[in-house]
Protein backbone atom coordinates (compact mmCIF):
# COMPACT_ATOMS: atom_id res chain seq x y z
CA UNK A 1 0.00 0.00 0.00
CA UNK A 2 2.89 2.20 0.86
CA UNK A 3 4.69 1.91 -2.22
CA UNK A 4 1.33 2.78 -4.53
CA UNK A 5 0.89 5.82 -2.87
CA UNK A 6 4.39 6.46 -3.43
CA UNK A 7 4.28 6.04 -6.72
CA UNK A 8 1.23 8.11 -7.29
CA UNK A 9 2.55 10.83 -5.36
CA UNK A 10 5.61 10.78 -7.65
CA UNK A 11 3.38 10.33 -10.50
CA UNK A 12 1.34 13.55 -9.76
CA UNK A 13 4.05 15.63 -8.48
CA UNK A 14 5.74 15.19 -12.45
CA UNK A 15 2.72 15.59 -14.43
CA UNK A 16 2.26 18.98 -12.22
CA UNK A 17 6.04 19.97 -12.80
CA UNK A 18 5.04 19.36 -16.66
CA UNK A 19 1.97 21.36 -16.46
CA UNK A 20 3.86 24.08 -14.33
CA UNK A 21 6.44 23.97 -16.91
CA UNK A 22 4.08 24.78 -20.25
CA UNK A 23 3.91 28.39 -21.19
CA UNK A 24 0.39 29.66 -20.54
CA UNK A 25 -1.56 31.28 -23.78
CA UNK A 26 -1.49 34.53 -23.87
CA UNK A 27 -5.53 34.36 -24.89
CA UNK A 28 -6.49 31.73 -22.56
CA UNK A 29 -4.35 31.60 -19.66
CA UNK A 30 -6.80 29.32 -17.44
CA UNK A 31 -6.59 26.62 -20.34
CA UNK A 32 -4.37 24.11 -18.15
CA UNK A 33 -6.63 23.16 -15.15
CA UNK A 34 -6.42 20.98 -12.34
CA UNK A 35 -9.06 18.53 -13.03
CA UNK A 36 -8.42 16.61 -9.36
CA UNK A 37 -9.54 20.05 -7.63
CA UNK A 38 -12.83 21.35 -8.76
CA UNK A 39 -14.48 24.92 -7.84
CA UNK A 40 -16.95 23.74 -5.74
CA UNK A 41 -14.21 22.71 -3.13
CA UNK A 42 -13.46 26.47 -2.64
CA UNK A 43 -16.59 27.81 -3.38
CA UNK A 44 -20.19 25.90 -3.23
CA UNK A 45 -22.56 28.60 -4.93
CA UNK A 46 -22.29 32.18 -6.49
CA UNK A 47 -25.21 34.41 -7.20
CA UNK A 48 -25.68 37.94 -7.70
CA UNK A 49 -28.87 39.61 -6.09
CA UNK A 50 -30.85 36.41 -6.20
CA UNK A 51 -29.76 35.57 -9.10
CA UNK A 52 -28.04 32.12 -8.90
CA UNK A 53 -25.16 31.36 -11.18
CA UNK A 54 -24.63 28.11 -12.75
CA UNK A 55 -21.39 26.22 -12.12
CA UNK A 56 -19.92 25.25 -15.48
CA UNK A 57 -17.25 22.22 -16.13
CA UNK A 58 -13.59 22.57 -18.27
CA UNK A 59 -12.27 26.01 -19.16
CA UNK A 60 -13.09 29.71 -18.50
CA UNK A 61 -13.98 31.72 -21.50
CA UNK A 62 -10.97 33.94 -22.54
CA UNK A 63 -11.09 37.38 -22.31
CA UNK A 64 -11.67 39.30 -26.08
CA UNK A 65 -12.23 42.90 -25.19
CA UNK A 66 -14.83 43.00 -23.17
CA UNK A 67 -16.02 45.57 -20.29
CA UNK A 68 -13.12 45.94 -18.18
CA UNK A 69 -14.11 46.02 -14.09
CA UNK A 70 -12.73 46.10 -10.89
CA UNK A 71 -13.70 43.91 -7.65
CA UNK A 72 -13.44 44.65 -4.04
CA UNK A 73 -14.20 42.50 -1.13
CA UNK A 74 -12.92 41.00 2.45
CA UNK A 75 -9.81 39.31 1.81
CA UNK A 76 -10.25 37.23 5.04
CA UNK A 77 -13.23 34.42 4.73
CA UNK A 78 -14.21 31.36 6.83
CA UNK A 79 -14.96 28.10 5.99
CA UNK A 80 -18.80 27.19 5.99
CA UNK A 81 -19.01 31.22 5.28
CA UNK A 82 -20.23 34.05 2.73
CA UNK A 83 -18.33 36.70 0.59
CA UNK A 84 -19.62 39.15 -0.88
CA UNK A 85 -18.05 41.02 -3.90
CA UNK A 86 -18.91 44.20 -5.43
CA UNK A 87 -18.08 44.18 -9.02
CA UNK A 88 -17.72 47.62 -10.61
CA UNK A 89 -17.54 48.39 -14.45
CA UNK A 90 -16.81 50.75 -16.90
CA UNK A 91 -19.16 49.98 -19.08
CA UNK A 92 -22.63 47.84 -18.89
CA UNK A 93 -22.21 43.79 -18.20
CA UNK A 94 -24.71 41.14 -18.82
CA UNK A 95 -22.59 38.35 -17.19
CA UNK A 96 -20.22 37.55 -14.58
CA UNK A 97 -17.94 34.61 -14.63
CA UNK A 98 -16.07 33.45 -11.08
CA UNK A 99 -13.28 31.08 -11.01
CA UNK A 100 -10.65 30.18 -9.11
CA UNK A 101 -7.50 31.51 -10.63
CA UNK A 102 -3.61 30.44 -11.46
CA UNK A 103 -1.81 32.22 -8.55
CA UNK A 104 -3.71 29.79 -5.68
CA UNK A 105 -1.05 29.07 -3.43
CA UNK A 106 -0.29 24.82 -2.83
CA UNK A 107 -0.81 23.44 -5.90
CA UNK A 108 2.28 23.22 -8.35
CA UNK A 109 0.13 23.01 -11.50
CA UNK A 110 -1.17 26.12 -10.53
CA UNK A 111 1.49 28.01 -12.61
CA UNK A 112 -0.13 26.86 -15.87
CA UNK A 113 -3.80 27.45 -15.21
CA UNK A 114 -6.70 27.48 -12.73
CA UNK A 115 -8.72 25.44 -11.11
CA UNK A 116 -11.79 22.74 -12.64
CA UNK A 117 -14.90 24.72 -13.05
CA UNK A 118 -16.32 28.07 -13.17
CA UNK A 119 -19.82 29.70 -12.45
CA UNK A 120 -21.42 31.87 -14.90
CA UNK A 121 -23.73 34.43 -13.55
CA UNK A 122 -26.64 35.84 -15.99
CA UNK A 123 -27.64 38.97 -14.64
CA UNK A 124 -31.30 39.81 -15.29
CA UNK A 125 -30.47 43.11 -17.65
CA UNK A 126 -26.83 44.88 -18.15
CA UNK A 127 -25.76 46.86 -15.46
CA UNK A 128 -22.38 48.80 -14.44
CA UNK A 129 -22.56 47.01 -10.97
CA UNK A 130 -22.80 43.78 -9.03
CA UNK A 131 -22.76 42.57 -5.61
CA UNK A 132 -21.71 38.68 -6.05
CA UNK A 133 -22.70 36.36 -2.92
CA UNK A 134 -19.77 33.58 -2.68
CA UNK A 135 -21.01 30.42 -0.67
CA UNK A 136 -17.99 28.24 1.45
CA UNK A 137 -17.72 24.57 2.37
CA UNK A 138 -17.16 23.71 5.87
CA UNK A 139 -14.07 22.38 4.50
CA UNK A 140 -12.08 24.70 1.63
CA UNK A 141 -8.54 22.56 0.00
CA UNK A 142 -6.41 25.28 0.37
CA UNK A 143 -5.78 28.56 3.23
CA UNK A 144 -5.40 30.63 0.33
CA UNK A 145 -6.89 30.95 -3.02
CA UNK A 146 -7.20 33.37 -5.69
CA UNK A 147 -10.66 34.81 -7.26
CA UNK A 148 -10.86 35.76 -10.71
CA UNK A 149 -13.73 37.76 -12.09
CA UNK A 150 -14.44 38.80 -15.53
CA UNK A 151 -17.60 40.43 -17.08
CA UNK A 152 -19.30 40.05 -20.57
CA UNK A 153 -21.82 42.26 -22.29
CA UNK A 154 -24.86 41.28 -23.61
CA UNK A 155 -23.08 39.83 -27.00
CA UNK A 156 -21.38 37.73 -24.87
CA UNK A 157 -17.62 39.60 -25.30
CA UNK A 158 -15.58 38.74 -22.16
CA UNK A 159 -13.35 41.08 -20.72
CA UNK A 160 -10.60 41.11 -18.72
CA UNK A 161 -9.86 39.45 -15.26
CA UNK A 162 -9.63 41.17 -12.02
CA UNK A 163 -7.80 39.32 -9.18
CA UNK A 164 -9.52 38.86 -5.25
CA UNK A 165 -6.52 36.85 -3.19
CA UNK A 166 -8.37 34.89 -0.48
CA UNK A 167 -7.17 33.99 3.14
CA UNK A 168 -9.05 31.75 5.00
CA UNK A 169 -9.49 31.45 8.54
CA UNK A 170 -10.09 28.06 9.79
CA UNK A 171 -13.37 27.91 11.91
CA UNK A 172 -15.45 25.16 13.86
CA UNK A 173 -18.27 23.44 11.92
CA UNK A 174 -20.84 20.63 13.26
CA UNK A 175 -24.42 19.82 13.87
CA UNK A 176 -24.97 23.71 13.58
CA UNK A 177 -22.50 26.28 12.01
CA UNK A 178 -23.79 29.91 12.38
CA UNK A 179 -21.37 32.35 10.32
CA UNK A 180 -21.81 36.42 10.05
CA UNK A 181 -19.22 38.28 7.53
CA UNK A 182 -19.64 42.48 6.80
CA UNK A 183 -17.78 44.50 4.57
CA UNK A 184 -16.04 47.36 6.91
CA UNK A 185 -13.54 47.97 9.38
CA UNK A 186 -16.36 47.96 12.11
CA UNK A 187 -17.23 46.21 15.20
CA UNK A 188 -19.97 43.00 14.29
CA UNK A 189 -21.02 41.21 16.66
CA UNK A 190 -23.54 37.70 16.40
CA UNK A 191 -25.22 36.71 18.80
CA UNK A 192 -27.49 33.05 18.99
CA UNK A 193 -29.94 31.88 21.67
CA UNK A 194 -29.71 27.98 22.17
CA UNK A 195 -33.59 26.29 22.46
CA UNK A 196 -32.15 26.55 26.50
CA UNK A 197 -32.11 30.24 26.35
CA UNK A 198 -28.19 30.80 26.76
CA UNK A 199 -27.19 33.38 24.18
CA UNK A 200 -23.86 33.03 22.96
CA UNK A 201 -21.76 36.28 22.12
CA UNK A 202 -18.65 38.21 22.56
CA UNK A 203 -19.78 37.88 26.49
CA UNK A 204 -20.51 34.24 26.61
CA UNK A 205 -18.71 32.17 24.52
CA UNK A 206 -19.64 29.12 25.06
CA UNK A 207 -23.14 27.13 26.83
CA UNK A 208 -23.75 24.50 28.38
CA UNK A 209 -25.37 22.63 25.24
CA UNK A 210 -21.76 22.77 23.64
CA UNK A 211 -22.52 26.11 21.80
CA UNK A 212 -19.76 28.06 20.93
CA UNK A 213 -17.95 30.76 19.92
CA UNK A 214 -14.70 30.67 18.26
CA UNK A 215 -14.00 33.61 16.38
CA UNK A 216 -14.65 36.98 17.26
CA UNK A 217 -13.33 40.00 14.84
CA UNK A 218 -12.48 43.73 15.30
CA UNK A 219 -13.21 43.50 19.12
CA UNK A 220 -14.07 47.42 20.05
CA UNK A 221 -12.85 48.47 17.06
CA UNK A 222 -9.50 47.12 17.58
CA UNK A 223 -9.31 46.20 13.65
CA UNK A 224 -8.21 42.93 12.56
CA UNK A 225 -9.54 42.53 9.06
CA UNK A 226 -10.73 39.64 9.45
CA UNK A 227 -14.39 40.57 9.62
CA UNK A 228 -15.64 37.66 10.41
CA UNK A 229 -17.69 35.72 13.57
CA UNK A 230 -18.69 31.92 13.70
CA UNK A 231 -20.67 30.22 16.41
CA UNK A 232 -21.45 26.45 16.12
CA UNK A 233 -22.44 23.04 17.84
CA UNK A 234 -20.58 20.52 17.39
CA UNK A 235 -21.74 16.97 15.54
CA UNK A 236 -24.02 15.01 18.26
CA UNK A 237 -24.75 18.00 20.86
CA UNK A 238 -27.09 20.60 19.34
CA UNK A 239 -29.95 20.42 21.34
CA UNK A 240 -33.47 20.15 19.54
CA UNK A 241 -35.86 23.20 20.00
CA UNK A 242 -35.42 26.76 18.13
CA UNK A 243 -32.74 28.78 17.72
CA UNK A 244 -33.12 32.62 17.68
CA UNK A 245 -30.22 34.64 15.69
CA UNK A 246 -29.11 38.42 16.11
CA UNK A 247 -26.64 40.44 14.93
CA UNK A 248 -25.53 44.01 16.74
CA UNK A 249 -23.95 47.03 15.27
CA UNK A 250 -21.83 47.50 18.57
CA UNK A 251 -19.44 50.42 17.09
CA UNK A 252 -19.27 51.78 13.74
CA UNK A 253 -15.43 52.17 14.53
CA UNK A 254 -15.75 55.98 12.42
CA UNK A 255 -17.44 54.08 8.76
CA UNK A 256 -20.50 55.46 7.53
CA UNK A 257 -22.23 52.17 6.54
CA UNK A 258 -21.70 48.18 6.64
CA UNK A 259 -23.44 45.63 4.76
CA UNK A 260 -23.32 42.06 6.55
CA UNK A 261 -24.61 38.76 5.39
CA UNK A 262 -25.55 35.58 7.95
CA UNK A 263 -25.38 32.27 6.91
CA UNK A 264 -27.07 29.22 8.89
CA UNK A 265 -26.05 25.66 8.37
CA UNK A 266 -28.76 23.57 10.34
CA UNK A 267 -27.88 20.03 9.40
CA UNK A 268 -27.74 20.70 5.92
CA UNK A 269 -30.16 22.91 5.54
CA UNK A 270 -29.42 26.47 4.90
CA UNK A 271 -30.31 30.24 4.99
CA UNK A 272 -29.05 33.47 4.36
CA UNK A 273 -29.90 36.78 5.42
CA UNK A 274 -28.63 39.77 4.48
CA UNK A 275 -28.95 43.66 5.67
CA UNK A 276 -26.92 46.48 6.24
CA UNK A 277 -26.09 49.28 9.39
CA UNK A 278 -25.84 52.95 9.77
CA UNK A 279 -25.27 55.10 12.35
CA UNK A 280 -22.62 55.12 15.31
CA UNK A 281 -23.42 51.65 17.11
CA UNK A 282 -24.93 50.77 20.36
CA UNK A 283 -22.56 49.10 22.02
CA UNK A 284 -24.84 46.48 23.21
CA UNK A 285 -24.52 43.28 25.24
CA UNK A 286 -26.59 40.22 26.19
CA UNK A 287 -29.99 40.88 24.56
CA UNK A 288 -28.95 43.41 21.97
CA UNK A 289 -28.81 43.27 18.25
CA UNK A 290 -31.24 42.62 15.44
CA UNK A 291 -33.21 39.51 15.30
CA UNK A 292 -32.30 38.18 11.86
CA UNK A 293 -33.92 34.56 11.37
CA UNK A 294 -35.43 31.58 13.91
CA UNK A 295 -35.09 27.83 13.23
CA UNK A 296 -36.03 25.04 14.13
CA UNK A 297 -33.87 21.51 15.11
CA UNK A 298 -35.76 18.69 14.68
CA UNK A 299 -33.09 16.05 16.59
CA UNK A 300 -30.56 16.27 18.89
CA UNK A 301 -30.16 15.82 22.56
CA UNK A 302 -33.52 17.59 24.90
CA UNK A 303 -32.51 21.00 26.39
CA UNK A 304 -33.09 22.10 29.71
CA UNK A 305 -34.69 25.85 29.48
CA UNK A 306 -32.20 28.11 31.54
CA UNK A 307 -34.85 30.29 33.52
CA UNK A 308 -34.06 34.07 33.02
CA UNK A 309 -33.44 36.06 36.79
CA UNK A 310 -35.45 39.24 37.27
CA UNK A 311 -33.83 40.05 40.59
CA UNK A 312 -30.00 40.07 39.82
CA UNK A 313 -29.52 40.03 36.09
CA UNK A 314 -26.24 38.59 34.11
CA UNK A 315 -23.73 40.95 34.16
CA UNK A 316 -22.95 42.53 31.31
CA UNK A 317 -19.59 42.03 29.54
CA UNK A 318 -17.01 44.70 29.04
CA UNK A 319 -15.60 46.14 25.85
CA UNK A 320 -13.19 49.00 26.12
CA UNK A 321 -13.58 51.25 23.19
CA UNK A 322 -10.39 52.52 21.57
CA UNK A 323 -9.58 56.34 21.05
CA UNK A 324 -7.77 57.68 18.68
CA UNK A 325 -5.57 60.90 19.79
CA UNK A 326 -4.14 63.27 17.92
CA UNK A 327 -0.55 64.49 18.58
CA UNK A 328 -0.14 67.65 17.57
CA UNK A 329 3.53 69.52 17.62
Amino acid sequence: MCRRRTIRAATFMTMSWLLAACQQSAQSPFSASSESVSIDQFATSASADGTEGLRRSGTAPSPAGGPTITVSGNPSVVNGGTLAVGVQGATPFASVYVLIGGKTLGLAAEAAGGISGHYEIRLPAPQTSATILLTFPQAIALTDFQLLFAAANAAGVVGPYAALPTRVTQVGTGDIQVTLSWDADSDVDLHVIGPDGEEIYYGSRTSSSGGELDLDSNAACAIDGVRNENITWPVGRAPAGTYTVRVDYWDNCGVDRTNYTVRINNGGSGQIVSGFFAGLGDQGSLGSGRLVATFERQTGPASTVTPISTGSPRPAAQKVRRTVTTKHD
